[in-house]
């Protein structure tokens, strides 16, 4: 519901709104119903030899689970468009819009939804729910003391958003323009924020075991089976669950945005512009790993009353957990776990040099193009249900995954132009050829941002997506962007030694640029004054050439679709190989009847 009012007093243009919203979520998942298996060949050296001998490196499974979630937002705003000189507009304002976090109702059975949080403290304490008897120490959830009930997430009263805009007419001839603008906001995340803890024990049941002793063939041997599993007060909290929490006073997600822009007609219908845009986003929520593995060395040792020759492997990853050596008897119910950091911060700068010709003798033009930088977190940015284990790879480091962002994109180049046929005198060849439009698009754009990592846990802690070392200058190998070509070359990395962390940055490499080229071609025939018969036909990929599409080496699960990064695996024996590509010359035609 929106009501807004608007008001000319003077040279001022006044308004005022206010706003509100409900909105909800239902959702029924199985997303690891049938168990999910991972085969990274650290036993013979290949995924397929691991698969094949039954080696599992990592084995999860849960329940159906669903989600429930309501919403609700409210607004209030005032502006005011004043023309303080004939030559000069200001337009400027506030918004008021206070932060409720998302609701998670009961499920119906008389236990609390999907919500719960993990407090360091109180698991060194051994203080334990009084809502699920067999929760491990230091969770809690609504109906437990300190619990923000059903949200997990304290209100946010203060919420202002300014704005300023100025537009200035330099000579008052309409000819030259400079405009400025700088905008303060808030991002509330979607619906599906939470949609993986709803899979967590005890609603989902989700469990992650490295290295499972029963392999391929029985996971759970040695664990219990829950399964057929029962929602209840008693709901067991297996060995190993997946978490995700997150702190009670979490900062709302904040954008600054500015931009100077000049506009000059340069030509009778031509228009010049160039930009400069930049957008400052603070406390984007990441996650932290904060019951990582713990490297303890490679001499031998006994964990829990079990001797290890070698005392960190990745065969005994779950018994080198945090929370497991500090307090056995409940971490080692706790497999990975992660927690909401509200610190993430990326910065976004481009320069935009655009060119347009209006409308005139049937021919329009427009041109443009982009130099842009953007760097920040590794951070699900789509807020689409980030699961517990996508961290920083670093535990406790987040500034170790600062680099390019998903969507950096350093050069965009956009050409577009509209052609239209005139009114020719003479009726046969009026009729024939008189209206015809002709349009074309052509795009080009540098690549993706690529992230390189081993595939393998080299440092023993638990944490995905770690990188290898760069051991050569240029880890570029052909660039020509022929179809099955090494786009990247293998042997420009290494494997870190064990413990340690790759010197490869994040998002530090970028893919082959893309391109393409589409043509249309239309016309509108008028039958009567109320219908007329339109007729379209279209061209995608005109010239039908072969367009990479991203790099072989893709990691299943990571950011792969178009407009995000991509990250593959040093050890994928197709590694840095160029072998998918865009689609090919697509023809569709259009009739199309109005009336």
């Amino acid at each position: 519901m929106n009501d807004d009012v608007t008001t000319v007093h003077g040279t001022h243009q006044l308004a005022f709104g206010v706003g509100a919203i409900h909105g909800r979520v239902n959702q029924q998942a199985n997303f690891l119903s049938g168990g999910s298996f991972t085969f990274n060949g650290s036993v013979t050296g290949l995924g397929m030899g691991d698969f094949m001998t039954g080696r599992v490196f990592t084995f999860q499974q849960g329940t159906p689970n669903k989600l429930e979630i309501h919403e609700k937002r409210f607004n209030l705003y005032a502006t005011d468009n004043w023309k303080v000189t004939p030559r000069l507009t200001a337009n400027y304002g506030v918004r008021w819009e206070p932060f409720f976090p998302q609701m998670v109702p009961n499920n119906g059975t008389g236990l609390p939804g999907p919500v719960y949080n993990f407090n360091h403290d109180r698991f060194i304490q051994g203080i334990k729910s009084s809502v699920f008897a067999n929760a491990p120490a230091g969770f809690y959830y609504t109906g437990d003391p300190g619990f923000p009930s059903k949200t997990g997430v304290n209100n946010q009263w203060a919420h202002f958003a300014p704005r300023l805009g100025l537009a200035w007419d330099v000579k008052g001839d309409g000819k030259t323009s400079i405009r400025a603008s700088y905008a303060f906001g808030y991002t509330f995340l979607s619906g599906v924020w939470r949609e993986d803890s709803a899979g967590s024990i005890p609603w989902g049941g989700r469990v992650s075991v490295t290295n499972p002793p029963g392999g391929l063939d029985a996971p759970w041997r040695g664990l219990g089976n829950p399964f057929p599993y029962v929602l209840d007060k008693n709901a067991p909290f297996l060995p190993n669950g997946l978490f995700l929490t997150n702190k009670p006073n979490l900062t709302t997600p904040q954008t600054y945005s500015w931009n100077l822009s000049v506009q000059r007609e340069v030509a009778t219908n031509w228009v010049a512009s160039a930009s400069y845009l930049a957008t400052r986003a603070m406390h984007i929520w990441t996650q932290n790993a904060i019951n990582p593995a713990i490297f303890l060395g490679t001499d031998p040792c006994t964990l829990n009353g079990v001797s290890y020759p070698v005392c960190s492997t990745s065969a005994n990853t779950d018994a080198r957990r945090l929370l497991t050596l500090e307090r056995p008897q409940d971490g080692a119910r706790i497999g990975p776990l992660a927690e909401f950091d509200d610190g993430g911060t990326s910065i976004y700068h481009g320069m935009l040099l655009s060119l347009e010709r209006r409308a005139a003798r049937g021919l329009t033009f427009s041109g443009n193009y982009t130099l842009s930088h953007c760097v920040g977190p590794y951070a699900d940015i789509n807020a689409n249900g980030p699961p517990a284990n996508e961290t920083y790879t670093k535990p406790s480091n987040r500034n170790f995954d600062q680099g390019n962002c998903f969507s950096d994109r350093r050069h965009i180049f956009n050409l577009t132009a509209i052609a239209q046929t005139p009114q020719f005198s003479n009726r046969t060849v009026s009729m024939l050829a008189t209206g015809w439009r002709l349009s074309g698009i052509y795009r080009w754009s540098s690549g993706t941002p690529l992230n390189i990592i081993s595939g393998i846990d080299n440092a023993l802690s638990g944490t995905g997506l770690q990188r290898p070392n760069q051991v050569l200058a240029n880890p570029y190998k052909d660039r020509s962007g022929r179809p099955n070509t090494a786009w990247i070359d293998p042997a420009a990395f290494a494997t870190p030694a064990p413990g340690t962390y790759g010197n490869v940055g994040f998002d530090s490499l970028v893919g082959p640029s893309t391109w393409s080229f589409d043509m249309a071609l239309s016309r509108s025939f008028n039958i009567h004054e109320m219908q007329r018969f339109e007729v379209r036909a279209e061209a995608f990929n005109v010239t039908n050439s072969f367009i990479p599409m991203g790099i072989s080496g893709a990691v299943a699960g990571a950011n792969v679709s178009v407009g995000q990064n991509q990250t593959i695996a040093l050890n994928s024996n197709t590694f840095g190989q160029i072998r998918t590509a865009q689609p090919p010359r697509i023809l569709q035609f259009a009739l199309k009847y109005v009336f």
